[in-house]
């Protein structure tokens, strides 16, 4: 004999409900276990494991994003009941929705628990580094810089939950977060909408700004900041993502929102400082990403090159490739100079000082991470 299906209902008192259980109790093959009252209610099924399948309102007060993925992740499924305006299934990434007429011939095995296959418009290019200020926010707006100036249409995001930088950067006054208000958008089932919070700073490049407070870090949840960026995959040719150092997962939205971008990104550039602290930080972090991010082949450039450091760069490559068996593709110049005028006058390096031969290596670096298709000058 087979056994019963476990299931729950949580319809938050929809019209459908009391016609829905009797349609569950009359089938041998689904046992309804509880009638959930409210989130907290679903979100305890799921810590206890009492449940296989859960049939929800999309309605449901407090049903968001991130609460259909926590219950997902205890293993429970979660079937949507249609109750008119289809775009709500959508937003919450609902599986297709049930109807009265479906309930009493509908099957477990008709679920489906892998993601549908997403078309990706842009290319992902996470920018990250270990900790000591190796240059990372400097090298992605570098990049990001370089691509738009190609004619690719790109978008720098500011995921550094420690503390974002690019705001002040270019100059903005912004007292809310893009990425905070993205987020929260997200979380609401509006993640198409996190394109409006990009806002232009030169032709063909927009900003999502970071955090102005590492205290905000916990508002920026990695499951919605996933979804975040897949909107604005779509929106744009590439995305640059300056990524905070830590790849802690257990510290919550600050390790988490980096290794969501590591995992993901489709380039990973490493920025490490070419002084011997910043290489010995550099090695472990290379070694770090390995473990987080294994399988990947992460492109590194050395920032803050200059001479007096008492080696060479065919030296700092050797010793690269040989703890690493990564070498570095390029040593970025050191010149404080462009940066502090970029700095003052609020734009990017490229537009203050173009002459700069630092901005001159990440143009020739930047033109590599293009595909063909991407190449529109």
């Amino acid at each position: 004999m087979t056994t019963p299906v476990r299931l729950v209902v949580a319809a938050g008192g929809a019209a459908w409900e009391a016609q829905a259980i009797a349609i569950i109790e009359d089938r041998s093959d689904l046992r309804l276990v509880r009638r959930c009252v409210d989130v907290a209610d679903l979100l305890a099924v799921g810590a206890t494991e009492s449940a296989e399948v859960a049939i929800v309102s999309p309605s449901l007060p407090g049903l968001d994003v991130d609460v259909v993925d926590r219950v997902r992740r205890a293993g429970v499924r979660l079937l949507a009941m249609a109750e008119g305006d289809p775009r709500s299934v959508q937003r919450l990434d609902l599986d297709e929705p049930l109807t009265l007429d479906t309930l009493p011939h509908w099957s477990v095995a008709e679920v489906d628990d892998a993601l549908p296959e997403q078309r990706r418009q842009g290319s992902l290019i996470a920018v990250w580094g270990p900790t000591g200020a190796p240059g990372r926010s400097a090298v992605a707006l570098s990049i990001a810089s370089a691509l738009a100036a190609r004619g690719t249409g790109t978008i720098l995001v500011d995921a550094d939950v420690e503390g974002g930088a690019q705001a002040q950067a270019v100059g903005l006054l912004d007292d809310i977060s893009g990425l905070v208000a993205a987020t929260r958008a997200a979380n609401q089932g509006l993640a198409h909408e996190a394109v409006r919070h990009a806002q232009i700073i030169e032709p063909h490049l927009r900003l999502v700004t970071g955090l102005p407070r590492a205290d905000m870090a916990d508002q920026v949840r990695p499951v919605v900041y996933e979804q975040v960026v897949s909107a604005l995959l779509d929106d744009a040719d590439a995305v640059v993502v300056d990524c905070g150092f830590s790849v802690d997962a257990e510290r919550g939205g600050r390790g988490g929102v980096t290794v969501a971008t590591l995992q993901r990104a489709d380039q990973i550039v490493v920025v490490g400082r070419s002084d011997p602290l910043g290489l010995a930080r550099l090695v472990r972090a290379l070694h770090d990403l390995a473990t987080v991010a294994p399988g990947r082949a992460p492109r590194v450039l050395l920032n803050h090159a200059r001479r007096g450091l008492g080696w060479n760069q065919r030296e700092v490559d050797s010793t690269i490739s040989r703890l690493t068996g990564v070498v570095p593709e390029a040593h970025l110049p050191w010149d404080q100079n462009a940066w502090d005028t970029a700095a003052l006058a609020g734009r990017t390096p490229r537009d203050a000082a173009p002459s700069s031969p630092f901005v001159a290596r990440v143009e020739a670096f930047a033109a590599t991470l293009l595909t063909p298709s991407q190449q529109v000058s």
